[in-house]
């Protein structure tokens, strides 16, 4: 099997983990378990696992998703015949590679996001004695278009435009690493992004070699050094924010994370484009977060206090997330969100809520569909489980989770356009509040 299939679950459990309005990541007692069973040396990829190990892991991992995953009903799957036809595997699965990879595979038959295994070898940090930690190119963004995958952005000052990289360029490989098939973009977008996101990963001051089709359509192949730490998922303690005018009277708000330090920046943003006859906020591979900024934005387009989602747990208990109203004060401008294959959880859950109210209109691709509400475990192995603890419906009761949003506008990226360093997307969602504001 392709070593990318592995690391890319753990790449989009880490991306959505977030979405979690009655909870944390950790439980102190987990937290305490974590820390007892974590062992002193990390394992490395190639490192043997003892059999021991290997086998308690395997059963805390297959009896947590007994108890406590959120569908007991395993989604018609036979949980007892998916735990013997993987036991059975566990004596040639001797290295932390391989046995992790194993674990994810098992997982991966229920068919749900918010669910997977992350090996010690791929989580940053380790042990002071052994640090864990994989680097990327800088300055290289990467999206989805027309069935391929192709550079969104490269930062000018970057080493990566320096070596001649631009926009709309298409990767067809990444050193030795497998990048994932035709198939696999059409069926799994997130996943197919955060698989060639892996691909670039490799060890401090080590070089990636980047093959790509350039705007002639020639394979041209660039070695770019590996200098920023790699990172599945945002940095939600400190958000990379923007918001500026793409036009006179029509806004534009973007970041990769629903952080714990979005809110004044989201307040700040508000106040400068207050005026505007409406807004563009680019939820496109913004893979979740928490919830502050999702109620803040709620709250401010919102004159009445309403629902955002509602939380369905094992045992059939509804809890609801609600939003503030801003009455008088409310932003009454146009909203267009944008979304694609890499977005989701909180945004999600915030795209579908205003798209029900019809408080906006959504454009783009369709998302991702991975709304659960997880929660993480320690493994003996220093590895982490992340597993589903409860669904999470629309206001009206609608299922994002396997769906995604939909969009009402949808709307391809156009390598033409990248290339021309136009953004076919923000332009049309451009035209859409324009449209608005005259009629």
């Amino acid at each position: 099997m392709r070593t990318y299939r592995f690391k890319q679950l753990f790449a989009l459990l880490v991306c959505l983990a977030a979405l979690r309005p009655h909870g944390t990541a950790f439980s102190s007692a987990a937290r305490q378990a974590g820390d007892a069973a974590r062992p002193a040396v990390v394992f490395k990829a190639d490192d043997e696992i003892p059999p021991e190990i290997r086998r308690a892991t395997f059963v805390l991992v297959w009896e947590t998703i007994r108890d406590k995953y959120f569908d007991p009903s395993f989604g018609g799957k036979d949980w007892n015949a998916i735990r013997s036809r993987y036991e059975s595997l566990l004596e040639e699965s001797k290295t932390s590679r391989d046995f992790h990879s194993l674990l994810g595979q098992m997982l991966k038959e229920l068919g749900r996001s918010h669910l997977g295994i992350a090996a010690p070898h791929q989580l940053p940090g380790g042990t002071k004695a052994n640090p864990v930690i994989e680097m990327v190119p800088d300055g290289i963004a990467l999206c989805l278009g027309e069935g391929r995958i192709m550079l969104a952005s490269v930062r000018p000052d970057s080493p990566a435009w320096a070596a001649g990289l631009r926009p709309g360029y298409v990767l067809v490989k990444a050193g030795d690493a497998a990048l994932p098939t035709a198939e696999e973009i059409r069926t799994s977008a997130l996943r197919a992004v955060a698989a060639a996101l892996q691909a670039l990963a490799g060890q401090p001051s080590s070089t990636a070699v980047l093959t790509v089709l350039d705007e002639n359509d020639k394979e041209r192949s660039v070695t770019l050094p590996r200098d920023v730490p790699f990172q599945a998922r945002a940095n939600l303690v400190k958000t990379k924010f923007e918001h500026r005018r793409v036009h006179p009277r029509v806004g534009y708000i973007r970041f990769d994370g629903w952080g714990f330090d979005l809110v004044p920046k989201l307040q700040a943003a508000m106040k400068d484009l207050w005026d505007s006859d409406g807004f563009i906020l680019d939820c496109r591979q913004n893979r979740g977060g928490v919830n502050p900024g999702v109620d803040y934005l709620a709250a401010v387009l919102s004159a009445e206090p309403g629902l955002l989602a509602v939380e369905i747990s094992r045992e059939g208990e509804r809890r609801e997330w609600s939003h503030k109203g801003s009455g008088a004060d409310t932003y009454r401008g146009r909203l267009a969100i944008l979304v694609d294959g890499g977005s989701g959880s909180a945004s999600e859950a915030f795209a579908g809520a205003m798209q029900e109210k019809g408080r906006a209109v959504i454009l783009g691709q369709t998302s991702v569909g991975g709304v659960l509400n997880s929660t993480q475990v320690s493994l003996p192995t220093g590895g982490i489980l992340n597993y589903a603890h409860s669904d999470m419906k629309t206001p009206k009761g609608n299922s994002i989770e396997g769906r995604g949003v939909i969009p009402d506008v949808p709307v391809e990226i156009s390598r033409a356009d990248l290339l021309k360093g136009k953004d076919s997307v923000i332009e049309r969602a451009m035209a859409e509040i324009l449209k608005s504001s005259l009629s």
